[in-house]
């Protein structure tokens, strides 16, 4: 029986009664600076979070709020890494920003990209904990006020270095000031510019052509909240979460977004059906699905591409990473990469299964196994101490302790076949190419280097069906060469 999934949506829904004219709007993602206070080579929005680059945390929600369409911004350095498409996926356009110009305009150079969309909404590369439900609500309350620009708002303890939301005495939204131009009075403002804005596009196409470059050479999206609002046409709408507001520009803040995110992907889990005996020592990716009723015990570590069933029990202290593990399995302090684990199977403590691998319903896979690229059948047991590499084994069989297939020659892996209720005893040492028949069985300590007939019993080095042996034994010329 194949196993089956209850995948646990970490991305978010698009909620069904969301107004279709709403929805009509274009992201435009921001990623064109190169983090220089990241002090790495790699750029700041390709740094992952949780098993995910955050320019890629911003487009999954985006899409997940109803974007008809995600435009990104990036440098000419950027566009030719390879790593962008695969953080962004295939159908996220692109844009260039030859020179790093500030905000507004990286908005500019959107413009031909983004075509003839009427309302964009325009966040940066690093805003990984963003929720849909903030940009939902930012659209409908752009939408319901007529605006032409909507600004996503925070209120917190310690708003420095940040932009703080200036209002008029009705409580209108003025302008937004930046650290460095606040006035002592500006500075006690606990509200701050997220960098996330919904915007009238025609609008903002002819007022960035009229922004002024500021003393530092660069143009700014904040400079156009003022004359939105001198016209009666600037709205706020604030975040859901106050931990959206985070963004990442050194190394300090990227571990504070990846704690913030962990927390809230656990806590999701949980509250679908997910037991965590320790949520502290317990990290996973954002795209991991575990199925209701498993259980993950302390230490755990899982990766990104990796699918848990149902009433499984993981840990403690195992990383599965890019694996499916069936339903009522158990992974016991062991590492899993690239494998498809069956329904009901138990692994571990202290073994490694790798990519390539498949472990069918039934088997066991105990202490000090390796498996790689691999097929293992039905009611097969690897007990312990064994590597099994390259091969297929049959149904029932059972490898005993010390077994190795030397797969490798030193220039070509080779293949190992084994077939049902095959013994391979203790010490075992298989040298492939090779294919063992049906129900034959290997003498402790054997070197099997060549292929064994169906039923057929070898033993020594090299092993020999028992047969020649006992000729030999007694003399027989034949086996005396």
């Amino acid at each position: 029986m194949a196993a089956r999934f209850v995948s646990i949506a970490l991305a978010f829904k698009r909620p069904d009664n969301t107004d279709t004219q709403m929805s009509e709007w274009t992201g435009v993602i921001l990623a064109a600076g190169q983090g220089t206070r990241m002090k790495s080579d790699l750029p700041k929005t390709l740094h992952t979070v949780c098993g995910k680059p955050l320019i890629g945390h911003v487009v999954d929600v985006m899409q997940a709020a109803g974007a008809q369409r995600v435009v990104a911004v990036v440098s000419p350095s950027i566009a030719e890494m390879p790593e962008l498409v695969d953080a962004v996926g295939k159908d996220v356009s692109i844009a260039i920003q030859p020179t790093a110009l500030g905000t507004a305009h990286a908005l500019e150079c959107a413009r031909e990209v983004v075509g003839p969309a009427q309302t964009i909404v325009v966040g940066a590369g690093d805003m990984a904990l963003v929720k849909s439900d903030s940009i939902l609500g930012l659209v409908q309350s752009h939408a319901e006020s007529e605006s032409v620009l909507s600004v996503l708002t925070a209120t917190v303890g310690d708003p420095y270095g940040f932009g703080r939301i200036v209002r008029n005495e009705a409580g209108s939204v003025q302008a937004i000031v930046e650290e460095v131009d606040a006035t002592p009075e500006q500075k006690l403002i606990h509200e701050m510019n997220t960098g996330l804005y919904c915007i009238d596009a025609p609008w903002c196409w002819g007022q960035l052509e009229q922004l002024e470059i500021s003393s530092v050479g660069e143009k700014f999206l904040t400079d156009l909240v003022a004359p939105a609002a001198s016209s009666g046409r600037a709205t706020t709408a604030p975040v859901s979460e106050v931990t959206e507001a985070l963004g990442v520009n050194t190394r300090i803040q990227l571990a504070e977004v990846e704690a913030a995110m962990r927390d809230r992907i656990r806590r999701r889990h949980m509250l679908a059906g997910v037991t965590i005996r320790d949520p502290e020592t317990t990290y996973i990716d954002a795209d991991v699905e575990i199925g209701r009723d498993t259980e993950l015990l302390p230490g755990n570590h899982l990766r990104a591409g990796t699918r848990i069933g149902t009433g499984c029990e993981i840990g403690p202290n195992s990383i599965l990473k890019d694996c499916s593990i069936g339903e009522g399995a158990r992974v016991i302090s062991s590492h899993i990469e690239g494998a498809e684990i069956g329904e009901g199977i138990s692994v571990g403590p202290f073994s490694r299964i790798r990519p390539g691998t498949v472990i069918e319903s039934g088997a066991y896979i105990g202490n000090f196994a390796e498996i790689k690229n691999s097929r293992v059948g039905s009611g097969t047991h690897v007990g312990h101490f064994s590597y099994v590499g390259d091969s297929e084994l049959g149904r029932d069989v059972n490898i005993g302790a010390g077994t190795v297939t030397a797969n490798f020659d030193g220039v070509n892996k080779h293949q190992t076949v084994i077939g049902d209720r095959v013994k391979i005893g203790s010490d075992s040492i298989i040298v492939p190419p090779v294919t063992i028949g049906d129900d034959a069985n290997t003498g402790a300590g054997s070197v099997v280097n060549r292929d064994v007939a169906a039923g057929d019993t070898v033993i020594g080095v090299p092993a020999k069906p028992i047969s020649q042996r006992k000729n030999r034994d007694s003399g027989d010329d034949s086996e005396r060469g």
